[in-house]
């Protein structure tokens, strides 16, 4: 189990962006303690469920037509 902070470091990612993948569900973790608690994160589970997410290289090419040309 890493923090926050040791999680943005393994993903290259600010800390920032790591609460807001978890306020997005995103991403999953783990309360510890009482009230909002700490954050922990099983680092292989946060990678399976980024890669889940990620869309193929097809399907990030592709994008939506204009509607209007400039």
């Amino acid at each position: 189990m890493v923090s926050v902070k040791e999680l943005a470091n393994v993903l290259g990612v600010s800390s920032k962006t790591v609460y807001a993948m978890v306020e997005e569900d995103r991403i999953p973790c783990y309360r510890i303690g009482c009230g909002r608690g700490t954050l922990r994160f099983d680092v292989e589970e946060v990678k399976r469920s980024l890669k889940r997410q990620t869309p193929t290289k097809l399907e990030s090419l592709q994008r939506t037509p204009r509607k209007h040309l400039l």
